[in-house]
């Protein structure tokens, strides 16, 4: 292969290249406050953040009524012990249930992300083994080797990319390709410029 004259302007920011590892590991002030950012004004940290502060704000006027106001309603509200032991184990089995289950969760995604990085090794290894006894020239069959390398390398960092599911103009996590540069121009623009990137490598 003949490396490009140019390095790689990847379009898709998903791609970084194997020297760009500070970029990739030590993050700027900038970054931490988008991610922050993205954050706090997510979906699951604003409903729950409301619901506390409904909740604490609740509890502080009741307090106040009772105890300032010397309404004394909680006492006679207040159901009998053995009720509310109860219902403190079963919200509190509900709870490690759900956690336990959450926890299954993710770690079923992680073992299936191993999953999927063992079968890009499985799939190159095996193509490179049938080139053992292939009757072409060497110098084609190292291109070939090399291409596919590359190419599997790219593949793997489009299909993680995709998993982000993340709006197209914002940038996600950033994952480290083997040779992009070196792959020729006209295939690297038929990657970068295809609507469906995984299918077309």
């Amino acid at each position: 292969l003949t490396p490009s004259p140019e390095p790689l302007a990847v379009p898709v920011d998903c791609l970084a290249l194997p020297g760009d590892r500070a970029a990739m590991t030590v993050p700027s002030c900038s970054q931490v406050w988008k991610v922050l950012k993205k954050v706090v004004s997510s979906r699951e940290f604003v409903i729950p953040l409301i619901a506390g502060i409904f909740s604490g704000s609740m509890a502080a006027l009741l307090h106040f009524l009772d105890s300032i106001m010397e309404y004394n309603f909680i006492s006679r509200l207040v159901p009998d012990q053995v009720v509310f032991n109860v219902f403190v184990v079963f919200g509190g089995l509900v709870a490690g249930f759900r956690t336990a289950h959450a926890l299954s969760r993710y770690t079923d995604a992680a073992c299936y992300m191993h999953k999927l990085n063992a079968c890009w090794f499985d799939s190159a290894s095996t193509l490179i083994a049938f080139c053992r006894n292939s009757k072409a020239p060497r110098e084609e069959i190292t291109k070939f080797e090399q291409t596919l390398v590359r190419l599997v390398s790219i593949l793997s960092a489009l299909c993680l990319d995709g998993l982000q599911k993340r709006n197209p103009a914002t940038v996600g996590h950033r994952f480290e390709v083997l040779g992009a540069d070196d792959l020729d121009d006209n295939t690297q623009a038929q990657i970068f410029d295809a609507e469906h990137k995984v299918e077309c490598v």
